[in-house]
């Protein structure tokens, strides 16, 4: 296990930010928009169904037409979801009640000029965050940014750290490219791990494409996910060690400087192009207990816990089961609870509640908001 030295600066991630958007680090995962179409024109908005879909070349299979009464928008060129949330739900922090809306897009990272999106309404956003007028939560408040205006979203707040989620591990179906990676430090055999403002050195250069004031997330392959109770692989986890700006280029190699250290960072960690990921907002309300009736809806299993632990408890993340295969998106929470005997027909124990902070296609990363019991892997999930 790696010792954890996760350093929640919020003000400096967003200067690393503000500088890796200017060198064309996507600052979103939904901020590339492909195509050729010409930027939107000034009194592009907002139009209301039913209408027809004009055909376009698009990698999803949109629909085709838009339901009497239904809010859409036509994305163009330059569009990003975080953009279009901030433009009409005057929130971009809410881009992936949009994406929930529109399950044709199963990539956030992409959508494509011609694309319709059905723009939810601001009760619906919160209606599908959850329900009631009190919280299970610490009222840890809003970011300047993402205040929203209007009472309904008021009670809106952020599912988790911004720092957290950039550091958040995640799982994969196959090992990622793992090319690049730190070849060396400058302080050479003298330490054997890393983190803030540490100089090291990375194993290609210019003619690999690497530019000064790229900023890389750094990783590493941790282990192989199986299912608690069948055994069957279900993928790679991969741990984020924290992120690194290039400060000098060579043909084959570079230096970088480490801005944010989650964990230790050591020689061998690879490198990805740096990629923001917006906090989702979530609704303010009651949690679930032993009297919370099952909503029959997706169901799934606790798979795995950060930091290679055997219990999770409240604000620590886990791995679950499920993802935008079957409908998931972020800000989505479940209910967490036990069959205490599995052979004999009792009522199921809630022992808690997580939120959806980041999603794949099979798995989702989320985070504990509510436990009243140790929350382990092989533990049931539903979504409320």
């Amino acid at each position: 296990m790696r010792s954890m030295g996760i350093l929640c600066g919020s003000a400096a991630l967003s200067l690393i930010l503000v500088r890796a958007g200017a060198q064309d680090v996507s600052p979103t995962p939904a901020l590339a928009v492909q195509g050729t179409a010409e930027a939107p024109p000034a009194d592009a908005g907002l139009q209301t169904g039913p209408a027809t879909v004009a055909r376009h070349w698009s990698r999803y299979q949109y629909p085709e037409t838009i339901p009497d009464g239904a809010t859409y928008y036509i994305v163009v060129k330059g569009d990003t979801l975080w953009d279009i949330s901030r433009r009409f739900l005057r929130n971009p922090y809410l881009w992936p009640q949009i994406w929930d809306r529109n399950r044709y897009i199963t990539d956030a990272h992409w959508i494509y000029p011609g694309d319709p999106l059905i723009i939810p309404d601001i009760a619906v956003v919160t209606d599908r965050a959850g329900d009631g007028d009190e919280t299970g939560l610490p009222d840890e408040g809003l970011p300047r940014e993402a205040e929203p205006t209007g009472s309904t979203a008021d009670a809106l707040i952020p599912a988790i750290d911004d720092t957290a989620l950039q550091c958040s591990h995640y799982v994969v179906d196959d090992r990622e490219d793992e090319s690049l990676h730190l070849a060396g430090a400058e302080d050479g055999a003298t330490k054997n791990a890393f983190g803030d403002r540490d100089i090291l050195y990375l194993n290609k250069g210019s003619n690999s494409g690497v530019k000064a004031g790229d900023v890389y997330s750094l990783h590493h392959v941790a282990y192989k996910v199986k299912h608690p109770d069948t055994n069957r692989e279900i993928g790679t986890k991969i741990e984020t060690t924290g992120w690194a700006r290039v400060i000098l280029v060579q043909e084959n190699t570079a230096t970088v400087r480490v801005e944010q250290a989650c964990v230790d960072i050591h020689i061998g960690d690879y490198l990805k192009p740096f990629e923001k990921m917006p906090v989702p907002l979530i609704a303010r309300h009651a949690p679930p207990d032993r009297l919370t009736p099952p909503t029959g809806r997706l169901g799934g299993a606790v798979i795995d816990l950060a930091e290679d632990a055997m219990i999770a408890g409240e604000r620590q993340l886990v791995t679950i089961n499920v993802g935008t295969a079957q409908g998931v998106a972020p800000g989505n929470m479940f209910t967490v609870y036990k069959i205490m005997y599995p052979s004999v027909p009792t009522p199921r124990n809630v022992i808690g509640e997580l939120v959806v902070v980041a999603v794949r296609e099979r798995t989702a990363t989320a985070r504990v908001l509510y436990s009243r019991d140790a929350i382990m892997a092989g533990d049931r999930i539903e979504l409320r």
